[in-house]
């Protein structure tokens, strides 16, 4: 019989949980409420508080938008969304992550103490996403935000502070410290005196990393489960797969009906800090009703 297992460390990180949380409170008092963005970037969660009442409406929305009431989600926002609201007389439920709120704190911070002087704020993520803007607004839009190494053909002045976005990858964040060490060499700087490394990379993230290396390890076959969006769902996934060449991603129960499973003994079956525990559960219900698999 084939074993199937979900990993009990996946699933919503303490940021998510909190921020869905505080959309059902306040659907249960409140007949509208919005969400500036897809609350979690897993469709299979938004449709399921949508249905609950949650209006996911989209920046252009928001500019419309009078005396009503707005969910800020886990990413965050930059100070620029809640001057507009406080103008436009729309209540905010500040959903934003604490770990974010104290990273977005520390870049503000950093940002005044430059002000009228020389020096570089960098931040190591991707420009698009949310999180990344909200921390971009700490710096009135002067923070230079960068993924690859190969971009470091950037102007940068010493000072230089370096910020990663929470969901990154810890080992490709390491990488890029020492490119941008390389590079600030390059441009007759000292690293030791001029480059200020922050580890802001979340804890959560960083230690699920290396315990999702060992789960899959352990299975013959993994499923991967998490929306086709979420940042920290394409780089968990690109670690499973680094240690188990079977690991499948998929987005819904009705993916996995994809994957040929013979000669398989074992399935776990894990997720991205944006995904559901039930979305998980409901794939390991699809798998024991595909092979006849009394549930447990």
């Amino acid at each position: 019989m084939i074993r199937i297992e979900v990993d009990e460390k996946s699933g919503f990180c303490t940021g998510v949980v909190r921020a869905v949380k505080k959309a059902q409170e306040n659907l249960e008092d409140s007949e509208t409420l919005h969400s500036l963005g897809d609350l979690v970037h897993n469709p299979e969660e938004v449709n399921r508080l949508e249905e609950m009442g949650l209006q996911s409406i989209s920046y252009d929305e928001f500019e419309k938008l009078r005396d009503t009431t707005v969910l800020i989600r886990a990413h965050g926002e930059p100070p620029a969304t809640f001057r507009k609201a406080e103008a436009q007389n729309i209540k905010l439920v500040d959903a934003t992550c604490p770990i974010v709120r104290r990273l977005q704190k520390q870049i503000g911070d950093t940002y005044s103490a430059l002000r009228g002087k020389q020096g570089s704020i960098l931040i190591f993520g991707k420009s698009s996403h949310p999180e990344v803007r909200a921390l971009v607004g700490q710096t009135e839009g002067n923070a230079i935000v960068v993924r690859d190494p190969r971009e470091l053909s950037i102007t940068i002045k010493s000072p230089v502070y370096l910020y990663s976005q929470t969901t990154m990858n810890l080992d490709e964040y390491g990488q890029f410290q020492d490119a941008l060490k390389d590079r600030m060499i390059s441009l007759g700087m000292d690293p030791e005196k001029d480059l200020h490394v922050y580890n802001t990379v979340c804890g959560q993230v960083s230690s699920r990393e290396k315990y999702l290396r060992e789960f899959v390890a352990r299975y013959d076959l993994i499923f991967f489960v998490s929306g086709r969006e979420s940042s920290n769902g394409k780089a968990l996934f690109k670690i499973c797969k680094k240690v188990n060449d079977k690991t499948y991603f998929i987005s819904n129960p009705q993916e996995s009906d994809e994957i040929e499973l013979n000669r398989i003994g074992s399935i776990g079956i894990c997720g991205a800090t944006s995904t559901p525990g039930w979305l998980m559960s409901a794939v390991k219900a699809r798998l024991q009703e595909r092979m006849n698999i009394s549930g447990s």
